[in-house]
């Protein structure tokens, strides 16, 4: 099932023409969106599986995603996995380390299924499936988060695991239901990283998710950081990735919720 959001007619034909399967309409733009419609089209019972248009399944992927909801406990409604690079001909640069990795939205939490603490670790959107219940009874997916047009914004499936989590309901990790996630050139630039993290750290203050005493704390300190650390990149870039974040969660602290 493909879902379409906020493109015009000659894009939504040209995808129906290419896509062997149903394809869904979503004639309002927002990722959060088209993921309701896709909820919308499924039974109470059903598992409603999501990656990135950027993302590319592993061998045994849906095996893997089959059998492991097959094992998992009836309060379980969310299940993860894997996110891995599939970096360009010339690979990631070496100013890139494991720190700031999640900004490419890349996950390994290890080799053993883990149940999780949303407030604390949650599984990624490239890679994420719900049970379609209890899903739809948190409402689905917040509009007022995920990307939409143009606007960089995030944790709209990590807001619907909370929200499971505080009505009883798991979360699951699990390592072998993976997907690569393709990485271009135009992302691996500083800019991209310090934008992209900038925009994540809106979204924690949109939410209200840090103190902005302790942002602004870590922003000074990061930065500080960041400028000591100039000439060596792998350290700078940490600090700066940190310092970008801490400045979007004081920036979205003032901000009102809006729904795009």
């Amino acid at each position: 099932m493909l879902v379409m959001s906020g493109l015009d007619a000659g894009a939504v034909e040209a995808h129906r023409r290419a896509f062997d399967g149903v394809l869904l309409e979503e004639p309002r733009a927002g990722l959060s969106r088209a993921r309701n419609r896709a909820l919308a089209r499924c039974g109470e019972e059903d598992v409603l599986a999501f990656v990135d248009d950027d993302a590319v399944v592993c061998e045994g992927w849906y095996a893997a995603l089959e059998r492991r909801w097959g094992e998992a406990p009836a309060e379980t409604a969310c299940i993860g996995g894997p996110i891995r690079p599939r970096w360009p001909a010339t690979g990631p640069p070496p100013w890139i380390s494991d720190p700031i990795l999640p900004a490419l939205t890349l996950l390994d939490l290890g080799p053993e299924p883990l149940d999780l603490d949303p407030a604390v670790t949650t599984v990624y959107g490239a890679n994420v499936s719900f049970r379609a219940g209890p899903l739809r009874q948190i409402g689905g997916f917040d509009p007022a988060f995920g990307h939409s047009g143009r606007r960089l914004f995030f944790s709209e499936e990590d807001e619907a695991q909370r929200a499971l989590a505080r009505i009883g309901l798991g979360v699951r990790y699990v390592p072998d239901a993976a997907v690569e996630h393709v990485i271009p050139a135009e992302r691996l630039t500083r800019e991209s990283f310090l934008r992209r993290r900038f925009a994540y750290g809106t979204t924690l203050g949109v939410r209200r998710a840090r103190p902005r005493v302790l942002a602004a704390r870590q922003a000074l300190s990061s930065g500080a950081g960041a400028l000591a650390a100039i000439g060596r990149w792998k350290l700078f870039m940490e600090r700066a990735v940190r310092a970008a974040e801490n400045l979007g969660v004081l920036y979205g602290s003032t901000r009102p919720r809006r729904i795009a």
